[in-house]
């Protein structure tokens, strides 16, 4: 007896094998009041809400998907994502992991050289991602990858753009954040609210670049001039975190971007 402004939507599980679809909602894209599996398929989507919701698990293991427009790209108290190529924009948070029904939208109700919490969320839940795998690519205006609760990253490569505000960030746990493989790439505002990863197997370099416009190149070199990273950010940034199998902690790296450069520490 009511109109919905979801494209698909379901009361309990929801699982996608495989398909085209090209979905354009006021509210969320898709969306499940318990969890979301997606194991194939071609997504175009446009999204006046999330692209895709789900209360409790948002699985992904395989499929392209492709975000034009959202309020937060993928939202749900677990984000589970182990494959895919997945390409996100986002006018708020790009991934939100946090607990209690669906509220976002308008439908809906240590320094740069090491690790730490610098910032973060004001209240805690078990609110996780878990990345091990597929092609992530977050164009944000909010944060980049917020949980209310834990980010670990095993595998994949994921890329995150923005934001350029102070009071959001790259990376936003209330937690942890920790990364033991693949690969991450960051750029953002570098005053207000910063994170980088709290741990993890695997070096870390996090640098402050200055006011670097959009599409102004970073490139990140090791001690032997191999270039380990050569990036174009769509937005503005000041801020830099890479991680990738090759960074080794202790060691030097020149990080530059425009006319900045300066040596940073892996940790």
């Amino acid at each position: 007896d009511s109109t919905s402004m979801k494209g698909i939507k379901a009361g309990g599980e929801l699982s996608i094998y495989g398909g085209s679809f090209v979905i354009d909602s006021a509210d969320d894209a898709v969306h499940s009041n318990s969890s979301v599996m997606v194991t194939g398929g071609e997504f175009e989507i446009a999204s006046g809400d999330d692209a895709f919701h789900a209360d409790d698990t948002l699985s992904i293991s395989s499929g392209t998907i492709n975000i034009t427009e959202s309020y937060e790209g993928l939202e749900a108290l677990h984000l589970e994502i182990s494959g895919g190529d997945i390409s996100l924009i986002a006018s708020d948070d790009g991934l939100n992991a946090a607990g209690g029904v669906d509220s976002s939208g308008m439908f809906g109700g240590g320094g740069f050289g090491g690790r730490g919490n610098m910032g973060g969320g004001m209240s805690s839940s078990g609110g996780t991602i878990v990345i091990s795998g597929g092609t992530l690519y977050v164009n944000a205006s909010g944060d980049g990858l917020d949980a209310n609760g834990t980010i670990e990253i095993s595998g994949g490569y994921t890329t995150v753009v923005g934001p350029t505000q102070g009071d959001t960030a790259t990376l936003d746990y209330d937690t942890t954040a920790t990364i033991t493989g693949g690969t991450f790439v960051g750029t953002g505002a570098s005053s207000g609210m910063v994170q980088t990863f709290s741990g993890g197997d695997q070096g870390v370099i996090t640098a402050s670049v200055g006011n670097q416009s959009a599409a102004t190149p970073v490139v990140i070199s090791d001690s032997d001039a191999n270039v380990l990273l050569s990036f174009e950010p769509q937005m503005s940034y000041g801020l830099v975190i890479y991680s990738s199998p090759e960074v080794v902690s202790g060691e030097t790296y020149t990080v530059s971007a425009g006319t900045a450069s300066g040596q940073v520490t892996a940790k």
